[in-house]
């Protein structure tokens, strides 16, 4: 049977939200986290686990995010950028599991909000299991209540809805990512457009 149109761009669009989020919302965390400081030992841990997140080594990085953790199990950061290795380890149950974690002490971070998000998004690529998606919508929703200038998260709302058919509220949340990117992610703008222009004509 022949894909229809609208089932195509459909899917293309989920492999491209799949590229944008592992380029840009699954990034890992600079700074040490706040409230609190974390050990001088745990810091110097987890700056080499960035060291190897941005050499592509997210087998090393998560070695030492855990080692930080080990000696401070509350360094939010810590455990949002283990959550970000174990995402580009393909680990998706154990980056949820960091990224929930993290919630718990700071329920008000809205970036750890959007990358828990895009991990319920590839989770649902990977299983096909419909409440990921619901689960997906709840955390960006959110992560847009704290931060309502989160471009990313209304891109990532655009993909979901329209995946699940809701055409109106995708092209609403396509639009307003246009609105607050300002073209600094070109692909990103581009498949937002072609979007919107399939969208409204179907």
């Amino acid at each position: 049977m022949q894909a229809t149109r609208k089932n195509r761009g459909f899917c293309l669009v989920a492999a491209v939200l799949i590229l944008l989020l592992a380029g840009c919302g699954q990034t890992p965390t600079a700074q040490p986290p706040t409230p609190g400081e974390p050990s001088t030992t745990a810091l110097e841990h987890f700056q080499q686990g960035n060291d190897f997140s941005r050499a592509g080594e997210f087998d090393k990085a998560a070695e030492q995010y855990e080692k930080a953790l080990e000696i401070d199990p509350q360094y939010v950061d810590a455990m949002t950028n283990l959550g970000v290795a174990y995402y580009n380890l393909g680990q998706l149950g154990k980056a949820i599991e960091q990224y929930n974690r993290a919630i718990e002490i700071a329920p008000s971070d809205a970036d750890i909000r959007s990358n828990l998000a895009a991990a319920h998004v590839q989770m649902h690529q990977s299983t096909g299991d419909p409440e990921e998606l619901d689960s997906a919508v709840e955390q960006y929703e959110k992560a847009i209540e704290l931060n309502a200038d989160l471009a990313e998260a209304h891109f990532g709302l655009g993909v979901i809805y329209a995946l699940q058919g809701d055409n109106a509220q995708a092209i609403q949340a396509f639009e307003r990512f246009l609105e607050l990117d300002q073209g600094q992610d070109p692909i990103a703008t581009s498949n937002a457009e072609e979007y919107l222009q399939q969208l409204r004509g179907q």
